[in-house]
C-alpha cells in the first residue's frame, strides 16, 4: 500500500480519536436493530411535561393465560416501540391505557410469557392470550423490516457454536459439519453461494467487532482446519442472529450474509451464580465393510498378477511368501492372519465439561464473569480437544449519561491431532492417517511382531503382542513389503503412528486468544448519543507435525529424494484492531418515528506465519528440528491488511405501520488496486459505494384489516449492494518466490502479475418477505425469497506465456442467485400441564454462473476424433474451465451451470462380454488413447467399464465428459418439536438436506482395483470370466498393455447424499426447590446423531473436505460423527 493511502487511513483514524476525545464519550451498539429487551425493566419518563401533548385515545380489554385461560395479574401493556404509555393489568387481568391517537399497536409482556402485540381494532375488548415461555416466542417490542433469524442458546451443550447453528438455523444457513473430530465445526453458506475464489462464507461480528475467521488459512495436518469458532465458548453466548439482507452497514464484507453472535451481560442486581456439569459418552462410528484376509489375499493375487513385473517373478519356481499356502512354511503364520484393522483405531470416548458463571451489581455497574472448561476426546485414538475459557464482560456507569461496557477474555485451545482422512495426492509423501491406513492395510498381516529364533537347534518363528510389527521397514522377511517386488511399497503399521506419534513435540496443536473490548457511550440528551467501540485481539497458534521412523516406508520424492519419517512446525500470530465510532439520534415526532445514525469504522488485520520442515529424524521419541534432518525447508506469510468505512442509517416509520430504511457505507481497504475500476475516488484512493433501501408494511396494523384468524402480517421488501473483500491479499502485486531444488539450488521464480484493477465482489439482492402470525398466534408462518447477482467476481484470467504463468486474478465474472426460505411453528397443544410446539423451516436456492473472461483459459475445447485418432471438424466449446480437487479436471466451472458441479464420464456398467464389448464402439471395441503414435489407443474389453461415448466417435476422452452430478441441494432445513408435561421438557431436533449429490473420493480410492489397496466388499463381486453380470469391473494394474482407465473420475463415485438425521433428543426435568439460596436445579440427558436415513454408501452423508465453495460434497474419508449421549446438571444459586 502507497505512502498517501496509509496517510489516508491515518488521518481518518486520528479524526475518530479526536471526536472521540471532544465529546468525552465512545461508542458502537453491536446491532443495526432498534429493539429493547423484553426483560428490561420499565424506564419512566423523567419529566411528563418533557412530551409533546397528543390527542390520547382510551383502549381497555383482558389479558388471559393461553393454556388455562385464566386472567393475568400484573402484565404490562404499552404503546408498541414507545414505554413512555404504559399500563398493568389488575387481578382480573383488565387493563386501561391511554395512548395517542397515531398509536396502532399495544405491546403486552410478563416475565414467564411470551410477549405478544394487539393490533388495534377499536376502543374495548382489544384482549391477548399468553402462551408460556417454554414455547419458542415470535414478538419483539418493535418491528423489524430485515430478514433475519436468531436462537438465543440455553444449557447448550454443544462444544462450538457451529453445533447450534446447524440445530436451529439450518435453513437461514445451510450448515455443512466438517466430520467427527471435535470442535472442527461446520463449514457455513447464506443466500446461496455469491462467490467463485473468494471466501463465500458469512461475516462473524462477535460482541460488534468483525472477526477474521481464517479461513483460507493453512494448517500442517491433512483433515484439519483451524476452527476460529472453537474460542468461543458456547456457554458464553447469549443468543446468534443470522441477517440475510441489510448487510450493507457490513460494506465490502457483508456480501455473503452476516452472523451476529452477543455474549452474555450481566443481567441481575442480585447476585446469581450458575454451575454447570455434564459430561458425554460418544461411540465409535460405523466401520467400513472391507475383504476379510482370504478375500484380499486373492484379489491381491489377481491384481498383481496384472502387473508388468509379473511375468519375470511367476517366471521363477519359488513364489512371494505371502502366496506360499505350506503350512510348514516358515513364514506361513507372518501371512496367514486375520486382522480387523480398523477395529483397535478407534474407541468410545467420553466428553468433559465444566462451567461456572457468576453475574450481579448495582446500581453503578453489572457484571458477568464466566469460567469453563472443556476435554472432548475423538472416537479415533489419540485425538482430543480441551479448551479453558475465561471471560469478564460488564457494564459500568462512569458518570450521570457516560456508561461503558468493559469487556475481557481469554481462550486457551489446544488439540492432539493426526492425520485424517485422504490427502488429495500422495505421490511426494507417504500415507499417514491411520483411519485410512486401517482400510488400506492387508488384512492377512498382523499388527504385532513375529520373530525367528532357534528351539533344540531348529528355526521356528515367535510372536509378541509387545511389540508391533515393521519396525525396520528395510528388514528382511518385513511383512508390509510384501508386494515390493511387484514395485508396490507397502504401507505404515497405524500403530505405530499412535505408539510414537503422541506428544506436545509431535501431534498437538495449542491457539490462544486474548481480546479487550471497550465501548463507552454518552447520552448527550434524550435524543442524541455519541459511542465508540475500540477492540484489541491477538491470536497466536501453534502447530506441529511428526510421522515417526518405525514402520514407515522410505520413499523417493521426485526433485528432493528418499524421505521417510517428517518433521514439521509453524508459529501464527494475528494481531487486530478494531474501531467503531457512531452517533446516533432518534425521536419520535407524533405519528413519525425516525431514528439516525452514522459513524466511520476502522479496522487493521496483521497476520504472520512461520513455518519450518524436515525429513529423516532418526529419534522417534524426542523429535527435534535442527541441522541433522535432511532437506530443510522454511517459509512463511506476513500480511497486513486494512479497512476503513463510513455509515449513516436511517430508519422511519409512521404509526408502527409502514417502514422505510435506507443506509449506505463507503468502504475501502487495502487489498483493493489502486486502479480499482468502480466505487468513488477520493484522496487517491478507491472506495466502494455500498446502498440499501428496505420497506416494510404492518398490514394487520390497519384498521380496514379485520380477518380474526390472523393477528399478525407483514409485508416486507428491499434491495441493497454488499461487497466481498476477502480477495487474494497479493493480487494486487508482482511478486517472486523462493524455490529450492534438489536441497541444493535456490531461485527466485516470478509467481504473481499484479492487476491494479483488483476490487471486491459486489452482490445485488432484492429481497421480499411475509411474515404472519395466525390462529390465536398458535401458527406462525414466515416467508422469505431473495434474487441477486454477483458482480465483479474474482475469476482467473490467462496471461502471455512469456510470463512463466498460466493466470492472473481479475473481476470479470458474474453469478446470480435466487431462493426462498420458509418457517412454520405451530402450538399443538396447550394445557396447563401439557405444551406442545412443533415446526420446520425449509429453504432452496439455485445459482447459475453467468459470465466469464473471454480467454483461452476458461474454454473447454474438445474434438471429434476419426480412425486414426485425429482431430476433426470445429471443436467442441465450453464456456468455462475445470478444476482438480481430488481428481483431475473434475470440478467444471461454465457459464450457464451452476457453481461447483462434478465433470467426467458417465457409465452404463461392465461389459459382461467380449461381443457386448466388441459391439459398442463406431468401429467395434471403444477405443482408449495411449497418446503414443506407434501404438495410438487401446480396446476397452470384457470386463472394462462401459463409458459412454457422448459424441460417438468411438473413442473415450475427454470430449465425453459430462456433467454428472450436483452438489447443491434441492432443499434443506430443520424439522423440531417441544413437548412439556409439568417439570418435565422433551426436545427434538432434526437437520435434513434432499437433491444433493456427493463425491465418494474414499470409495474410489477403496473400488478402484488397481492397486495392492485393502478393498470393500463390493470388489470381491468384480469381473472374473465371460458372461458374469457385474458393475465392478477387472483387477487391472497401471502398468498393463490392457489398463484403460477404469477408475476415472465417472458417475460411478457419484451418490445421492440425501439425508435425514435425527440431530438431537434432550430430555429436561426441573426439580421443584424453594430455597433462599437456590434458585433452580435442572437435570438433563440428550442424545445426539441419534439416527441417519440416507442412501449413501459412506459412514455419514455429513462432512466438508474444505471451506471453499468447490470443495462441498466431496467425501474425504474424514472421521464421522458417532452417536453420543450426554448427562448433565445445572444449578442456579
Amino acid at each position: 500500500m502507497n505512502k498517501n493511502r496509509i496517510n489516508l487511513i491515518q488521518d481518518a483514524l486520528r479524526a475518530g480519536v479526536c471526536l472521540f476525545m471532544l465529546s468525552g464519550t465512545c461508542v458502537l451498539s453491536a446491532q443495526t436493530e432498534v429493539e429493547v429487551d423484553e426483560q428490561e425493566a420499565p424506564v419512566a419518563p423523567a419529566k411528563k411535561k418533557a412530551e409533546p401533548a397528543y390527542e390520547l385515545k382510551e383502549i381497555s380489554g383482558f389479558v388471559y393465560d393461553a393454556a388455562t385461560k385464566a386472567p393475568l395479574a400484573g402484565v404490562r401493556i404499552q404503546a408498541l416501540n414507545n414505554r413512555f404509555y404504559t399500563a398493568l393489568t389488575d387481578e382480573t387481568g383488565a387493563y386501561t391505557i391511554k395512548v395517542p391517537e397515531f398509536v396502532t399497536s399495544l405491546y403486552v409482556s410478563l416475565p414467564d410469557y411470551n410477549a405478544s402485540q394487539i393490533a388495534i381494532k377499536g376502543a374495548t375488548d382489544q384482549n391477548a392470550n399468553l402462551y408460556s415461555d417454554v414455547l419458542k416466542g415470535i414478538y419483539t417490542d418493535g418491528t423489524q423490516v430485515y430478514s433475519q433469524a436468531g436462537v438465543t442458546l440455553n444449557n447448550t451443550s454443544a462444544t462450538t457454536v457451529e453445533e447450534e447453528i446447524e440445530n436451529h438455523l439450518n435453513a437461514s444457513v445451510r450448515t455443512i459439519n466438517r466430520g467427527g473430530m471435535p470442535a472442527q465445526g461446520a463449514a457455513l453458506f447464506m443466500n446461496g453461494l455469491n462467490s467463485l475464489n473468494a471466501n463465500a462464507q458469512p461475516l462473524i461480528v462477535i460482541d460488534g467487532v468483525v472477526w477474521d475467521m481464517q479461513y483460507d488459512r493453512v494448517s500442517l495436518h491433512d483433515g484439519f482446519v483451524n476452527n476460529v469458532f472453537s474460542i468461543v465458548d458456547p456457554e458464553d453466548i447469549e443468543e446468534v442472529k443470522v441477517l440475510r439482507n441489510g448487510t450493507a452497514l457490513y460494506g465490502a464484507r457483508g456480501g455473503n450474509g452476516v452472523i451476529l453472535i452477543n455474549t452474555k451481560r450481566g443481567r441481575s442486581l442480585v447476585t446469581r451464580i450458575n454451575l454447570r456439569v455434564f459430561g458425554g459418552y460418544e461411540l465409535t462410528p460405523s466401520k467400513m465393510d472391507m475383504m476379510d484376509a482370504g478375500q484380499y489375499r486373492n484379489y491381491v493375487t489377481e491384481f498383481l498378477g496384472t502387473t508388468e513385473k509379473a511375468k519375470d517373478i511367476f517366471k521363477t519356481s519359488s513364489v512371494p511368501s505371502f502366496m506360499n499356502e505350506d503350512p510348514s512354511y516358515l513364514f506361513y503364520p507372518v501371512y496367514h492372519n486375520s486382522t480387523d484393522w480398523q477395529k483397535d483405531l478407534y474407541e468410545n470416548s467420553f466428553t468433559q465439561n465444566y462451567k461456572v458463571s457468576v453475574q450481579g451489581g448495582d446500581d453503578v455497574a453489572m457484571y458477568n464473569l464466566s469460567l469453563g472448561y472443556t476435554k472432548a476426546d475423538a472416537t479415533a485414538k489419540n485425538n482430543d480437544f480441551n479448551r479453558l475459557s475465561i471471560r469478564f464482560n460488564t457494564d459500568i456507569v462512569l458518570f450521570k449519561d457516560l456508561t461503558t461496557e468493559l469487556d475481557m477474555s481469554y481462550v486457551r485451545n489446544a488439540y492432539n491431532i493426526l492425520d485424517n482422512g485422504w490427502a488429495s495426492d500422495y505421490t511426494s509423501r507417504n500415507i499417514s492417517s491411520p483411519n485410512v491406513l486401517g482400510l488400506i492395510q492387508s488384512p492377512f498381516i498382523s499388527p504385532y511382531s513375529y520373530f525367528v529364533g532357534y528351539n533344540q537347534g531348529q528355526l521356528e518363528l515367535g510372536y509378541s503382542e509387545k511389540v508391533y510389527s515393521g519396525k525396520d521397514y528395510k528388514a528382511d522377511n518385513n511383512p508390509y513389503a510384501f508386494a515390493s517386488a511387484f514395485g508396490y511399497a507397502g504401507f505404515v503399521n497405524p500403530f505405530w503412528i499412535l505408539e510414537n506419534g503422541e506428544g506436545d513435540n509431535k501431534n498437538y496443536q495449542e491457539q490462544t486468544q486474548f481480546s479487550v473490548n471497550l465501548a463507552p457511550k454518552y447520552k448527550v440528551n434524550r435524543y442524541l448519543t455519541i459511542s465508540d467501540r475500540f477492540s484489541y485481539m491477538i491470536n497466536r497458534s501453534n502447530e506441529k507435525y511428526f510421522l515417526p521412523k518405525s514402520g514407515t516406508p522410505v520413499k523417493t520424492v521426485p526433485g528432493l529424494g528418499d524421505v521417510q519419517n517428517v518433521i514439521r512446525s509453524q508459529f501464527a500470530k494475528e494481531t487486530t484492531l478494531y474501531n467503531d465510532f457512531r452517533v446516533d439520534w432518534k425521536r419520535q415526532l407524533g405519528a413519525h418515528y425516525l431514528n439516525v445514525f452514522g459513524g466511520f469504522r476502522f479496522s487493521s488485520y496483521s497476520y504472520s506465519r512461520s513455518y519450518l520442515q524436515g525429513y529423516n529424524n532418526d529419534n522417534d521419541k524426542m523429535p527435534n528440528i535442527g541441522s541433522s534432518l535432511q532437506y530443510l525447508g522454511y517459509g512463511g506469510t506476513n500480511d497486513r491488511w486494512i479497512n476503513l468505512a463510513y455509515y449513516l442509517n436511517a430508519d422511519y416509520n409512521f404509526q408502527n405501520k409502514y417502514f422505510l430504511n435506507a443506509m449506505a457505507t463507503m468502504e475501502s481497504s487495502s487489498r483493493f488496486g489502486k486502479e480499482a475500476k468502480d466505487g468513488v475516488k477520493l484522496c487517491g484512493v478507491k472506495w466502494g459505494l455500498f446502498p440499501s433501501v428496505q420497506a416494510g408494511w404492518l398490514i394487520s396494523s390497519e384498521k380496514w384489516f379485520k380477518v380474526p384468524s390472523i393477528n399478525y402480517l407483514k409485508l416486507t421488501a428491499g434491495y441493497e449492494q454488499s461487497g466481498n473483500d476477502n480477495v487474494d491479499y497479493y493480487a494486487t502485486r508482482t511478486y517472486f518466490d523462493n524455490i529450492k531444488f534438489m536441497d541444493r539450488a535456490t531461485a527466485l521464480q516470478l509467481a504473481n502479475i499484479q492487476n491494479p484493477t483488483i476490487q471486491w465482489e459486489t452482490t445485488h439482492r432484492f429481497n421480499v418477505g411475509l411474515q404472519t402470525s395466525m390462529l390465536d398466534n398458535r401458527l406462525a408462518l414466515g416467508v422469505d425469497y431473495y434474487r441477486a447477482k454477483t458482480t465483479n467476481l474474482l475469476v482467473r484470467k490467462a496471461v502471455s506465456d512469456i510470463t512463466g504463468l498460466n493466470h492472473m486474478w481479475a473481476n470479470d465474472g458474474e453469478l446470480k442467485n435466487s431462493g426462498v426460505e420458509v418457517n412454520v411453528t405451530g402450538v399443538l397443544v396447550n394445557t396447563r400441564d401439557w405444551k406442545w410446539q412443533a415446526g420446520f423451516t425449509v429453504a432452496h436456492y439455485q445459482n447459475e454462473i453467468t459470465k466469464l473472461p473471454e480467454t483461452s483459459l476458461n474454454y473447454i475445447k474438445t474434438y471429434v476424433l476419426d480412425e486414426r485418432g485425429q482431430k476433426v471438424g470445429d471443436p467442441n466449446m465450453i464456456h468455462g474451465y475445470t478444476s482438480s480437487i481430488y481428481g483431475e479436471n473434475n470440478i467444471l466451472t461454465a457459464v450457464g451451470r451452476p457453481v461447483g458441479v462434478f465433470y467426467g464420464y458417465k457409465t452404463a456398467g461392465v461389459f459382461a462380454s467380449d461381443k457386448e464389448a466388441r459391439d459398442a464402439g463406431a468401429y467395434g471395441y471403444l477405443r482408449y488413447p495411449t497418446g503414443m503414435s506407434e501404438d495410438p489407443y487401446r480396446e476397452f474389453k470384457a470386463g472394462d467399464v462401459h463409458f459412454i461415448d457422448q459424441n460417438g466417435d468411438g473413442w473415450i476422452n475427454e470430449a465425453d465428459m459430462v456433467e454428472i452430478g450436483d452438489p447443491n441441494p434441492d432443499i434443506f432445513g430443520n424439522i423440531f418439536t417441544s413437548l412439556s408435561w409439568k417439570s418435565f421438557t422433551l426436545d427434538i431436533n432434526f437437520k435434513y438436506s434432499l437433491g444433493n449429490d456427493v463425491y465418494n473420493y474414499q470409495r474410489s480410492q477403496l473400488e478402484s482395483a488397481n492397486n495392492i489397496y485393502n478393498q470393500t466388499t463390493a470388489v470381491v463381486n468384480r469381473w472374473k470370466y465371460s458372461g458374469q453380470f457385474t458393475d465392478i469391473p477387472r483387477a487391472m494394474s497401471p502398468d498393463n498393455a490392457e489398463w484403460v482407465n477404469n477408475e476415472r473420475f465417472s458417475d460411478r463415485w457419484i451418490e445421492d447424499g440425501s439425508f435425514l438425521k435425527l440431530k438431537k433428543v434432550r430430555l429436561t426435568y426441573k426439580l421443584p426447590v424453594n430455597l433462599s439460596w437456590l434458585q433452580g436445579i435442572s437435570v438433563w440427558g440428550e442424545a445426539n446423531n441419534v439416527f441417519t436415513v440416507t442412501k449413501y454408501l459412506g459412514t455419514d452423508p455429513e462432512f466438508s473436505c474444505g471451506s471453499s465453495v468447490l470443495s462441498q460434497g466431496i467425501d474425504a474419508g474424514y472421521l464421522s460423527q458417532g452417536r453420543n449421549f450426554t448427562l448433565g446438571v445445572n444449578i442456579n444459586l
